[in-house]
C-alpha cells in the first residue's frame, strides 16, 4: 500500500523489512492504526469514568452507606463513612480514592518504567495494564448495593492506576514511532546523502511527532465522547439511577477491554536493547533512575521543561477544578448541565487539536512555539473570570458557561499534545518510558497543589479569587519554556545516550 506523507512523496507502507540504516524499520500503516487505537480504547476511561461519573458514583455509595455526621443514629443528611478505623465525609470520599491511586501510580511508574524500555516490555506492560485497568472497571456492575461502597473505592483506585500506568508506556511510543516512521526515515537517508540537513530532520520529526500526537488526541477524545453521550443515555433511560452511572462506566471499561485485542495485535513492540542477565527486576528501575538523577545537569534543558510542565499542568487542572466548583455553587447547575459541560469540553478539545496543528503547519511554527502560544490563549481563562469582578461580563451570567468552556475545550487537547511532543524531543533515545514516566510523575503529583492553595484563597472569600493562583501558574512557566534551548536539549539527550548505557553504569 502506498501513502503519501507530508513530504509529498509515497512511501511503501506494508515492507516491515524496510531498513535505513541497518537498525530502523519503518513502520506501517496498520501498526500507526494500532498504536492509535489505544487512545480509541483507553481515553474514555478519562473522560467518562475519572472526569464525570466516577466522583458522583463513590460519593452516592458512601451516602446511601453513610450516617449522619455528630449523631450516626439518624438518617444521612451530611454524612460520613467509616473506611477502616477512619470516619470520613461522604463527598471527600472519591477524592481519597483517588489521591490513593495517584501516590500508587507515582510507585508503580518508577517501579517500571526503565525496565519497560528493554526487550518488549514496553508493548506487553501497556497491554496487561490495560486488561487490569478495563477488567477492574467492568466489575462497577458487579457493586450492586451500597454496602460495596469499599470495592467501587478499590476499584477506581485499581483502575486509575493501571490507566496511567499504561497511558505513560504509550506516551513513551510517540518518540520511537515518529522516528521510524517511513517520511522521517528518508530524511534521515537524505541527510546522509548530504540531499537534506540535520535540522530538516528534526523539522520532519517534529512534525510526524505532533501529528501521531495530535490524532491520537483527537481520536481518544472522539471515543470518549462518544462513550460519555452512550452513558448519559443510559442514565436517562434508568431515570438517573446510581446504578446506571456504574452500567455506564462498566461499558466503557468493556469497550477499553474489546479495543486493547485490536492493539495487541497490530501495535509494533518497537523493542528496546535486552535487559542483562541476573538484573533485579524490581530494582532495576529505581537503580536506574537514581542514576540519571545524579546526572540531572547533563540534562538541564530536559529538567528544565519537567519543572515548567509541573507548575502548567497543575495550572490547568485547577482551573477545571475551580470551573466545576462555580458551575456547582453559583449557577447551581444541574447533574444534566454538568453532563453536557462535560461533553462539550472534550469535543472541543478534540477539534482544538486539529486547529492548532492546522496554525503550526501554516506558520511552520515548531512545538515550543506553538505550545507558547496555546499556554498564552490558555492564561486568558483565569483572566476572563477575574474581569468578573466588574459584575458586567466574566462569567457573571450563566450564558457565559458555555463558551468559556469551548474556549477552554480548544485549548486543552492541543496543549496536552504538544507537550508531550516537545518534551519526547528532550529525552534521550532507548530511555523514552523511563522518561515518560517522570513525566507522568510531574503531571500527577502536582495536582494536589492548586485544591490546596486554591481551597485556603476561597475559604472565606469570593471564588473569583481562586483564579489568581492558576493565572500564576500558567504565567510563570511561559518564561521557564522560553528559557529552555531545545536545540541544545536535543544535543545532550543523544550525547546522554550514548555515555549513560547499562554497562557503562555499571548496571
Amino acid at each position: 500500500m502506498k501513502e503519501e506523507f507530508e513530504d509529498g512523496k509515497q512511501h511503501d507502507l506494508e515492507r516491515v523489512s524496510v531498513k535505513s540504516d541497518g537498525e530502523s524499520v519503518a513502520v506501517t500503516k496498520r501498526e500507526i492504526q494500532g498504536w492509535l487505537a489505544y487512545a480509541a480504547a483507553a481515553e474514555p476511561y478519562s473522560v467518562v469514568c475519572i472526569s464525570a461519573l466516577a466522583p458522583i458514583v463513590l460519593e452516592s455509595l458512601a451516602s446511601g452507606y453513610g450516617y449522619q455526621t455528630g449523631n450516626r443514629s439518624l438518617p444521612c443528611d451530611t454524612c460520613e463513612v467509616k473506611v477502616g478505623g477512619l470516619w470520613l465525609d461522604t463527598a471527600s470520599f472519591s477524592l481519597y480514592c483517588i489521591s490513593v491511586s495517584v501516590f500508587l501510580q507515582a510507585f508503580v511508574f518508577i517501579s517500571m518504567g526503565a525496565l519497560a524500555d528493554h526487550g518488549t516490555r514496553r508493548k506487553t506492560f501497556l497491554l496487561a495494564f490495560s486488561f487490569i485497568g478495563s477488567i477492574s472497571t467492568i466489575l462497577f456492575a458487579a457493586v450492586v448495593k451500597d454496602s460495596l461502597y469499599w470495592l467501587a473505592g478499590v476499584l477506581v483506585i485499581i483502575s486509575n492506576v493501571a490507566f496511567g500506568a499504561s497511558w505513560v508506556l504509550y506516551y513513551a511510543f510517540i518518540p520511537t514511532m515518529a522516528r521510524d516512521h517511513p517520511s522521517v526515515l528518508q530524511v534521515r537517508q537524505n541527510v546522509k546523502s548530504g540531499t537534506d540537513t540535520p535540522a530538516d530532520y528534526q523539522f520532519a520529526l517534529d512534525r510526524v511527532a505532533n501529528s501521531l500526537s495530535s490524532h491520537s488526541m483527537a481520536i481518544g477524545y472522539g471515543a470518549g465522547v462518544t462513550l460519555l453521550i452512550v452513558a448519559a443515555g443510559i442514565a436517562l433511560a434508568m431515570n438517573q439511577s446510581n446504578y446506571s452511572l456504574q452500567l455506564g462506566m462498566a461499558l466503557t471499561g468493556l469497550w477499553w477491554f474489546g479495543v486493547t485485542f485490536f492493539v495487541w495485535k497490530f501495535m509494533p513492540a518497537q523493542p528496546g536493547q535486552p535487559l542483562a542477565e541476573k538484573t533485579n527486576l524490581f530494582f532495576y528501575s529505581w537503580k536506574r533512575l537514581g542514576k540519571t538523577i545524579a546526572r540531572a545537569k547533563s540534562l538541564s534543558e530536559t529538567f528544565k521543561y519537567l519543572i515548567s510542565w509541573f507548575i502548567l499542568s497543575d495550572g490547568s487542572s485547577t482551573i477545571i477544578s475551580l470551573a466545576t466548583f462555580m458551575g456547582k455553587k453559583k449557577f447551581l447547575l444541574s447533574n444534566t448541565l454538568l453532563m453536557v459541560g462535560a461533553i462539550l469540553v472534550p469535543l472541543s478539545a478534540l477539534i482544538g487539536t486539529y486547529m492548532w496543528l492546522f496554525i503550526q503547519r501554516r506558520l511552520n511554527l515548531t512545538s515550543k512555539q506553538t505550545l507558547l502560544a496555546i499556554s498564552v490563549a490558555f492564561a486568558l481563562v483565569p483572566i476572563y473570570v477575574l474581569i468578573g469582578f466588574s459584575e458586567v461580563f466574566g462569567l457573571v451570567h450563566k450564558v457565559e458557561i458555555w463558551p468559556t468552556l469551548i474556549y477552554f475545550g480548544l485549548m486543552l487537547g492541543a496543549f496536552q499534545s504538544f507537550s508531550r511532543v516537545l518534551y519526547a524531543s528532550l529525552i534521550p533515545r532507548n530511555k523514552e518510558a523511563e522518561f515518560f514516566s517522570l513525566y507522568g510523575i510531574t503531571d500527577k503529583s502536582s495536582s494536589w497543589l492548586g485544591p490546596l492553595i486554591t481551597g485556603a484563597i476561597i475559604e472565606n472569600n469570593d471564588t473569583r479569587w481562586g483564579f489568581v493562583f492558576p493565572l500564576a501558574m500558567m504565567v510563570i512557566p511561559l518564561f521557564i519554556i522560553w528559557w529552555v534551548d531545545v536545540e541544545r536539549g536535543i544535543s545532550d539527550a543523544e550525547k546522554f545516550s550514548i555515555e549513560h548505557t547499562d554497562a557503562k553504569d555499571g548496571m
